[in-house]
């Protein structure tokens, strides 16, 4: 029962685009655990998230995005970061599920915490996928997760 034969990657797609917002998809499948979810931003978020995430890979700061709320709206939340002295990539995933009705109560909204580590090549590839997507408010961006 150990082995679930998950995927183990990230994807960010856009599956909705309006005058001004586009509403995102994440789905992650890290180990035993996989979750979608949907939010909606605007490209000029995931464009500043892309370019965060390309200086990271250099050596800068941690970069982190988030879209929606763990109201009900739905919830995207990332943030790379290094996860020792060796200087080893992680990813602290946070998803939330939308589309519950206006009243409901908090349990009734699905969430999903998860940190998974990638590689720097894996990040930047990625990064520079968000950051098409944003410029063509279409298409797909993935990462592969380290075992």
């Amino acid at each position: 029962m150990d082995d679930l034969n998950l995927a183990r990657e990230m994807s960010i797609e856009v599956v909705y685009v309006d005058e001004h917002l586009i509403e995102l998809a994440a789905t992650i499948g890290a180990g035993h655990w996989c979750g979608r979810a949907t939010a909606y931003t605007v490209p000029a978020e995931v464009t500043r998230f892309a370019d965060a995430l390309l200086r990271f890979v250099v050596g800068g700061p941690p970069a982190a995005f988030e879209a929606g709320a763990e109201t009900g709206i739905g919830l995207i939340g990332l943030r790379f970061y290094r996860s020792d002295r060796a200087g080893h990539i992680a990813c602290h995933a946070r998803l939330a599920l939308g589309g519950v009705p206006t009243e409901h109560r908090p349990e009734q909204v699905s969430r999903l915490a998860v940190e998974f580590g990638a590689e720097a090549w894996a990040v930047e590839q990625f990064a520079q996928q968000l950051a098409e997507i944003a410029r063509t408010q279409a298409g797909r961006a993935d990462l592969a997760i380290k075992p």
